[in-house]
């Protein structure tokens, strides 16, 4: 069964077979002929995408949605959507001062497009998740590259605020029944094994400790080759 190959492949058992996870994004949409908006902010066009999905690629695991801001949204940040592609931040709120958000800013089960997400977690969980493994997707705690050498400190504690955030997210998609947790997080391959060391890796592993602590099984994407970092 193509959710049991995941999940011991996960568990570093031998499999006899490389899992097929793809991660096909707002692409769900167009197989039912929908656009990124709507497959992005409807759930019951994003479950049917994703069964469409299911139905068409077999795959052994997917994600329900892949789309980098629905924390960054929570958080304040204004977003450009487009017809096509996920939507991107366009502006945000410490950029014009250093502050650490308020703990009353972490995300709730009923901020932002959560509700939708999570509903979708369910129903999808219910209809195919015997045989495929489900992902849950939250964004990784980085995205700051100047204040890494201007102001590290800063960078640590937004990055331990970040994690925290990560952290409820996780536990939400847990609750849910999402079967993986994956953190994406795609410029962690830019930054030097020094710098994450001395700013990200607590803050990284905190997420990951606490996804452990909860049995479920977690996997890190990350865009280009980050192997000196992985580590």
């Amino acid at each position: 069964m193509g959710k049991d190959l995941v999940l011991k492949a996960l568990r570093h058992q031998e499999v006899e077979d490389v899992p097929w996870v793809p991660f096909a994004g707002v692409h769900a949409g167009k197989l039912k002929a929908y656009t990124a908006l709507e497959v992005l902010r409807d759930g019951d066009k994003l479950v049917e995408s994703l069964l469409e999905v299911n139905k068409i690629y077999m795959p052994d695991g997917m994600p329900i949605l892949f789309d980098l801001q629905v924390e960054a949204e929570i958080l304040g940040c204004e977003l450009l959507w487009a017809q096509d592609n996920p939507p991107s931040v366009r502006s945000h709120p410490l950029a014009e001062e250093k502050s650490i958000p308020c703990r009353c800013s972490i995300p709730t089960k009923e901020s932002g497009r959560i509700p939708m997400i999570l509903d979708a977690m369910r129903r999808t969980k219910k209809a195919i998740g015997d045989q495929t493994a489900l992902y849950g997707l939250i964004c990784g705690p980085f995205n700051i590259f100047m204040d890494m050498v201007q102001d590290a400190q800063y960078v640590k504690e937004l990055v331990e605020f970040c994690s925290e955030v990560c952290i409820k997210m996780a536990e939400y998609y847990i609750e849910a029944g999402m079967d993986v947790i994956a953190v994406v997080d795609p410029l962690v391959s830019q930054v030097s094994p020094k710098h994450i060391e001395a700013m990200l890796s607590d803050g990284f592993s905190a997420v990951f400790d606490y996804i452990r602590s909860k049995n479920v099984l977690s996997c890190f994407f990350v865009c280009g080759n980050a192997t000196r970092q992985i580590e």
